[in-house]
This record gives structure tokens, C-alpha cells and sequence, in this order.
């Protein structure tokens, strides 16, 4: 058994603001395990916000790939989320092909169905917000990354132009409580069906405050890593946002649908931007979450892949 990693540039269709960074372009590793003449591909997406960085997922890749016996259990919780995920998705996916079981019904998932994503957009000006919104009005949901200083100007800007439901992502940009109440009631009339992760996952207080008075749908994200204390979550939160490179792993990401869908917590299944090979392996759980927000690949101009199909908003695996 030989795993490679290779890196790999995309570019994107559009500068990509958030409230803490932004960037023209993405590297990803693509992850290759060779056995028995056959091939199986993963993804890693690295993910400044926790720490990884391509010089840190090739070090702890060499560092692990010189002491391994290629098992599951040498994955520790040591190793970066993103690259614990690539590597552990190949070694699964290995294994199910040697039983003659798809990956899906190896890991016992119920079985991926056609399903609705979201669109992201990013912080961009105003005045290009027409445009951006009509060249995806074939979506009903909208994702709008906002910050603390533009959120309600550009979302009355996007409600003129689309009927779409959207989904707030903040990416932490609050740190007063006040200052979001104040932008919660400038914006309470707009189609919004969710908020995600206004304040710093720190913020454990502002969030049990909120959550019994929002008046939108709270979703956390970055409050939820690759562990997750549940009964704190369900506090705070109405829904959480699993991501596959940031749970570090397809059991753990089955593990905690169960451990929310107990809590009475709706679920997400998110991603970075990724190309279509890190989101097939997402799609596999479409079948079992709520919602999905798998646009990563379709903000890459020229995906390579096309592993994952979208018509009218909605993604299917291509056969």
C-alpha cells in the first residue's frame, strides 16, 4: 500500500472575503492510496482558523507515514484535522473495497439522496451584489458571509434582489452582544432562515443569552470541531455545521449526527472549499442531515473532477 500526497492550485471565481481573511485562490493536497493496482482518492483542505498550514500537513504527513503500519488507529488526535480526514477516508474507503461494499454501506450511512445546497457569497461591494445574486438565482438558499461592519447594508441589498431563503455566516465577526442585537432587529424582517457563528465560539454566555431570544435559527460551526460536548451545544445552538475536514473524520461525523439529532439539534453538512473529491465524501451523509452546504467545489473556476453534479440547486453524485 503506497499514500502520496500531491498539492494542488485552484483558482477561484471570485475573490473570497471573510471577516478574518481573503484570498483569489485555494491549495489543497489531493490524497492517493495505491493497492492492488487500484486507486482511491481523498482531500485535504487546510484550514488557517485551526492552525494548518501546507508546511504543517506535510511534516506531521512525512512524520506519520515513517512510523505507520497504514491502521486506523495510528490516526491520533495529534494530527491536523484536515489531514486526519484524508487519511482516514482512503484507508476506509480501502477496506470497504476489499469486502466488496461501497464506502456508504460499509460505514452503515443511509443511502446519499439528490438534495438542495446552498450558494455561498462572500463580503463584496454593494454595488456588485446585483450581479453576483443574479447569476445564482437558480439557488433557494444563500449563504451571505458577512462582518460586523457592512452585514446590514449588504443584506438589504441582497433582499432587493433574490426571494432566496439566506443563511447569515458571521465567522465570529461579533464580539458585543449589544452590537448584534442592534443589526438582529435592522434585519429581522429579511428572509433570513439561520444565523451561523456570530460571536467567537469562545462566547459560551452571549450564546446561551441569545439562543431563547433569536429570532432566527442559530447554527454553530466553529464552536464544533472534531470533539463536541452536546448538552452544552444544545444550549446555545439550534443546529451545528459538521464539516468533514474539521471533524477529522467520516466516524466521527456519523457519530455526531446521532449525538445531536439525540439533543433535538438540526444538522448541517458543510465544507470548506474543496474540489468535487472532497465533496463526494460529504454527499455520502445527504441522506442524513438537514441541510446541506456543499458549494465548496462550485466556487473553483475550472473543477477538475466533477464528481458531484448541481442542477437547479441541487447536487447528486455523477455515476
Amino acid at each position: 500500500m503506497i499514500i502520496t500526497l500531491e498539492k494542488i492550485h485552484l483558482p477561484l471565481k471570485v475573490n473570497w472575503k471573510l471577516s478574518r481573511n481573503e484570498t483569489t485562490f485555494k491549495e489543497n493536497f489531493i490524497v492517493t492510496l495505491e493497492s492492488g493496482g487500484k486507486k482511491i482518492q481523498s482531500e485535504i483542505a487546510p484550514n488557517i482558523r485551526y492552525g494548518e498550514t501546507h508546511e504543517s500537513i506535510l511534516e506531521q504527513f512525512e512524520d506519520w507515514k515513517s512510523r505507520t503500519d497504514y491502521s486506523l488507529e495510528s490516526l491520533g488526535s495529534s494530527l491536523h484535522h484536515s489531514l486526519r480526514f484524508g487519511l482516514e477516508s482512503v484507508l476506509l474507503a480501502e477496506k470497504a473495497q476489499r469486502t466488496g461494499r461501497s464506502l456508504s454501506d460499509y460505514l452503515e450511512l443511509k443511502p446519499w439522496v439528490r438534495k438542495e445546497t446552498s450558494f455561498s457569497m462572500p463580503i463584496i461591494p454593494i454595488a456588485e451584489i446585483e450581479e453576483y445574486i443574479g447569476k445564482v438565482s437558480r439557488f433557494q438558499h444563500l449563504k451571505i458571509k458577512v462582518n460586523q461592519e457592512t452585514a446590514t447594508e449588504m443584506l438589504l441589498e441582497v433582499a432587493k434582489h433574490t426571494n432566496a431563503k439566506l443563511r447569515v455566516d458571521g465567522n465570529e465577526a461579533w464580539k458585543d452582544f449589544d452590537e448584534f442585537m442592534r443589526f438582529q432587529e435592522k434585519v429581522s424582517h429579511l428572509n433570513i432562515s439561520m444565523m451561523e457563528q456570530p460571536f467567537p465560539s469562545s462566547c459560551v454566555d452571549e450564546y446561551k443569552k441569545l439562543k431563547p431570544i433569536s429570532k432566527f435559527e442559530l447554527l454553530a460551526d466553529e464552536s464544533i470541531e472534531d470533539v463536541g460536548d452536546f448538552h452544552e451545544l444544545s444550549q446555545q445552538f439550534h443546529s451545528i455545521n459538521i464539516k468533514l475536514m474539521k471533524t477529522g473524520s467520516l466516524i466521527r461525523a456519523k457519530e455526531f449526527i446521532d449525538l445531536a439529532q439525540a439533543h433535538n439539534m438540526k444538522t448541517m453538512l458543510g465544507c470548506m472549499i474543496e474540489t468535487s473529491i472532497g465533496i463526494s465524501y460529504g454527499m455520502l451523509f445527504s441522506g442524513m442531515v438537514d441541510y446541506l452546504d456543499l458549494d465548496g467545489y462550485l466556487l473553483i473556476k475550472d473543477e477538475p473532477f466533477r464528481l458531484v453534479k448541481e442542477e437547479e440547486g441541487f447536487l447528486s453524485l455523477n455515476s
